[in-house]
Parts: C-alpha cells; sequence; structure tokens
C-alpha cells in the first residue's frame, strides 16, 4: 500500500494547480457597541422613587395575634325576642309574621 501513496503523490505533483478564489461577500456592520446599565439605577432629578416598604422580620403568630384581635368577630346575641308578640325566638327565625295579639289563635 505505499507504494500506491507514492505513486498518488507524484501524480498530484504533475498536475498544475489553477488559483481559485471565492468571490468577496459583504460583510455585515459590526454591531453597536453594548453599554452596560449600572447595577441601580437613579432616578432624574425631580423623580418620585418607586420603592416599596419591606419588612426586616417574620412577624410571628403571636404579634400578629395581638395586632388582629380586635379586629375578632363578635359573639351574636343566641336568642331574642319577637317584636310584635314578645316570644324569645332565635333571630332571623319565623314567630308570628308581623300579626300584632295572639299569634295561637287563628282567625277564620
Amino acid at each position: 500500500m505505499a507504494a500506491a501513496g507514492a505513486w498518488l503523490r507524484r501524480a498530484a505533483a504533475a498536475v498544475p494547480r489553477i488559483p481559485f478564489t471565492l468571490p468577496a461577500l459583504p460583510t455585515p456592520a459590526p454591531p453597536a457597541p453594548v453599554l452596560e446599565a449600572p447595577a441601580l439605577a437613579l432616578p432624574a432629578s425631580g423623580a418620585a422613587m418607586d420603592l416599596m416598604a419591606v419588612p426586616k422580620k417574620k412577624v410571628s403568630k403571636y404579634k400578629k395575634g395581638l395586632r388582629n384581635g380586635p379586629k375578632a368577630l363578635k359573639p351574636v346575641p343566641v336568642i331574642v325576642r319577637c317584636r310584635c308578640c314578645g316570644r324569645v325566638k332565635l333571630p332571623h327565625f319565623y314567630c308570628c309574621s308581623g300579626e300584632r295579639g295572639n299569634p295561637d289563635s287563628s282567625s277564620s
């Protein structure tokens, strides 16, 4: 196989080389330089800063309970008297439908 390689090299050396150049392609314009923004951009003079308040530490359940304690629901009276007949009844329950007098008597 070494003989075949030598023959190929001699044949390639005998062939004249033709200079070949590729057509020049238009090169794109270089990109514009990217300016890095500072880490903290300060607003222009007279502009309001959009900063929010952030708590320094987590509020414990105990402290939150102390703060929200007065906001809790108050107990509702469980038993009320009917405005018409004066009977004891639960709130928002039907008693005598506003009829004055004795609710047991039926006027038919």
